[in-house]
């Protein structure tokens, strides 16, 4: 195997981290999406993040996983987008289906969720019923002290 290959997790194994969470890979076909079972169920998160790769690398996830235990969620409150370029997401009907609270967008421009508002990095933002707060993408966070720490200011402004 390839150093790159070692480093990626299938969706089979996301599934299984996040078992309780839902998790949609927007760059897979309807049948290789996991889907959550109870359909009507309120979530607290949704979290966008975006990447190149089919699947998101371990080093990344382990640093979702970080953000959102940092941030005392359980795998119950929060539903994990996967965006790339290809899929467009269809943010209101998650929206009106889910009814999150708020919403992180991981290295995802709003205008790319669909979002009517722009608004800078780290900046939480009201609009309807939801706070947004855009972040740089995970690949830049990991690498980044600084941004992890600013990244960690607004998530306590978000989660009190």
């Amino acid at each position: 195997m390839g150093e790159t290959e070692n480093n990626m997790l299938h969706n089979e194994v996301l599934a299984a981290l996040f078992k309780n969470s839902f998790l949609v890979d927007l760059s897979a076909t309807k049948e290789n999406t996991v889907e959550q079972k109870d359909e009507s169920k309120q979530i607290e998160v949704l979290v966008f993040h975006h990447h190149a790769q089919k699947e998101l690398p371990h080093t990344q996830l382990a640093l979702l996983e970080a953000i959102l235990n940092a941030c005392k969620l359980n795998t119950t409150q929060v539903m994990i987008y996967s965006k790339n370029e290809t899929h467009t997401t269809p943010l209101n009907s998650l929206l009106e289906k889910y009814q999150p609270q708020k919403i992180i967008l991981f290295g995802v421009e709003p205008a790319a969720i669909g979002l009517p508002i722009l608004f800078p990095v780290f900046q939480i933002q009201q609009h309807q019923q939801s706070q947004y707060l855009s972040a740089p993408s995970l690949t830049d966070l990991e690498n980044d002290k600084q941004l992890k720490i600013q990244l960690w200011q607004k998530l306590k402004q978000l989660f009190p």
